[in-house]
């Protein structure tokens, strides 16, 4: 079976630490466990049932409670959030014996979540690989999404050289990951001048004890499909991106490929790679516009 963390002490700081999260919260929510044939999936609840519902997946070296801790209370006056903890990912999921490359399917695994919860059609939204996630569910099961907005991610062409950037990016502070260096690595994925783990430093404080303890090889499971644009133009008018400004000159081929496909997109202003924690009231303020408007959102850019 797939070991999440480093040992199970790491398991345990991680998972008090995501309960002072979750305290963190300025709403009420709901805590769940679902049965999938992968195993159990954590997720955390917010917003009223007769909302539409909203799919949120995080990144992968992230979790639900520190990823939309800054943006769920507007979320949530709109839509029924359901932010999940990704099989693999260092939140509260146990995977078993079935999360492994052979067997496990994302887009079934999310299929059981949604029918636990009795939805048959639903938004979602995602941030760097939460992004892949939605966008790659969108293109396969079209009929039971409704709209999709990816953060700072979404199609996969290149996973190799995207790793191999991530690592060069991490030099040389990873080489001797104390906590300052350590969050130096999360600076370098901000916009320059930030001031978000200044303001927000229990949130710094658990994205590094992430970058300590988790096992990233055990997200190496989720099988990544190759961008299909033919599929992914099939349904345009679903998808809409947020890209980080800081982030350009690294999206330079990601921009490429959005221009290419005529695809909905926005780059956001003073903000990188923690896209929705740098920006979140403008971030929730383009999530509940494009889920929410009838109307057909204009391609546009910054």
């Amino acid at each position: 079976m797939v070991n999440i963390f480093k040992n199970a002490k790491a398991q345990e700081r991680v998972w008090q630490s995501y309960e002072q999260m979750v305290e963190q919260w300025p709403i009420p929510l709901k805590e769940i466990d679902i049965s999938t044939t992968a195993g159990l999936t954590h997720c955390i609840l917010a917003g009223q049932k007769s909302n539409p519902p909203l799919l949120l997946f995080h990144g992968v070296g992230d979790n639900s409670a520190v990823m939309w801790l800054l943006n769920i209370e507007e979320l949530s006056k709109y839509f029924y959030c359901i932010a999940i903890d990704t099989l693999g990912g260092p939140g509260k999921s146990i995977p078993n014996e079935h999360f492994n490359k052979q067997k496990f399917e994302q887009v079934e695994w999310i299929n059981e979540i949604a029918t636990y919860l009795s939805i048959d059609v639903f938004n979602i939204a995602g941030v760097s690989n939460g992004a892949y996630i939605a966008f790659n569910y969108a293109t396969k099961q079209p009929d039971k999404v409704n709209r999709v907005v990816c953060l700072e991610g979404g199609m996969v062409t290149a996973p190799i050289k995207a790793m191999i950037q991530t690592l060069l990016m991490m030099f040389p502070e990873i080489l001797i990951p104390t906590d300052r260096n350590l969050l130096k690595v999360l600076k370098k994925l901000s916009a320059p001048n930030s001031p978000l783990f200044d303001n927000h430093p229990a949130l710094a404080a658990h994205l590094i004890l992430l970058m300590r303890t988790h096992n990233q090889q055990a997200m190496f499971v989720h099988k990544l499909h190759p961008y299909d644009k033919n599929a992914a133009v099939a349904v345009r008018d679903k998808l809409y991106f947020l890209v980080g400004e800081h982030a350009l000159k690294q999206s330079k081929d990601f921009i490429d490929l959005l221009e290419d496909g005529k695809f909905h997109y926005q780059v956001i202003p003073h903000a990188g790679h923690g896209i929705n924690h740098e920006q979140p009231d403008r971030v929730n303020t383009e999530i509940i516009n494009f889920l929410t408007d009838d109307n057909d959102k204009s391609l546009t850019s910054i």
